[in-house]
């Protein structure tokens, strides 16, 4: 039983130590030397030379999947005044998922008005799943963590109090939960915005199927799964088919 304690408490302790270590991994990759093309690109923004710096922050944004806040604002802030406004969108949805910068919101809510684009509607609810995503692995990294403390308190500090004994199973149970909650559901719903112009949106998965609208570039949609090329969206609370390829994922 002794040996059994022993090799226990090793498990749960290397466990602690292990959740600490990726949570510390994670801040040191957040503190990365700055790469020399995106201070090149920065300096001809600076000089108005928008499109040389727009190719080296798509660039860095799709061949090397590095993107900070600031860069995604001036690409937002570049295709805007190219009257680009699909793409200013894209890269103000992806800002405001790194950041959940309310103002990313009202900045899409006045283009979206501007050029009368559906899907921009945001509300307390869209509000907390963003930032439940955006903080997603450390919360489950500490739930974690909470969850083998409490395991650890239970097995080795053995108490005679029932009343401390059962708020420990609830805290251990409420711990399992909101651990299983985060993993399987904070994800949201998938979203990506039309790309194109003169798309038809479809009532099915099929080129010979009812055309339901014919959508300008700019709006956004909820993707809620794939048949062969056709995406199968939401479009005015209805359930309606596009072709992946005028999509572009956030």
């Amino acid at each position: 039983m002794m040996n059994f304690q022993k090799v226990l408490r090793k498990f749960i302790l290397t466990s602690l130590l292990g959740y600490l270590n990726i949570i510390g991994t994670q801040i040191v990759w957040a503190d990365t030397p700055i790469n020399p093309l995106i201070v090149e690109a920065d300096s001809m923004y600076k000089l108005r030379q928008y499109t040389e710096s727009f190719r080296l922050y798509e660039q860095l944004f799709y061949e090397e999947q590095q993107a900070s806040p600031a860069m995604l604002l001036k690409m937002a802030f570049i295709q805007e005044s190219l009257n680009e406004y699909s793409e200013a969108l894209y890269y103000l949805n992806e800002y405001y998922q790194a950041t959940s910068d309310e103002l990313a919101i009202e900045k899409m809510r006045e283009l979206s008005t501007e050029y009368q684009l559906r899907g921009y509607e945001y509300t307390d609810y869209d509000l907390f799943y963003n930032l439940l995503r955006k903080y997603r692995y450390f919360i489950i990294f500490g739930v974690s963590a909470l969850l083998l403390a409490l395991l650890a308190y239970s097995i080795f500090r053995k108490s005679e109090n029932r009343a401390r004994l059962n708020g420990l199973r609830l805290g251990m149970l409420l711990a399992i939960g909101l651990l299983f909650y985060v993993t399987n559901y904070s994800v949201g719903p998938s979203l990506a915005i039309i790309m194109n112009d003169y798309v038809p949106i479809m009532n099915g998965p099929s080129s010979g199927a009812d055309v339901l609208y014919i959508s300008e570039k700019g709006h956004r949609v909820r993707v809620e799964g794939e048949d062969d090329v056709w995406a199968k969206i939401e479009w005015n609370g209805e359930t309606a088919y596009i072709r992946q390829g005028n999509l572009r994922p956030i």
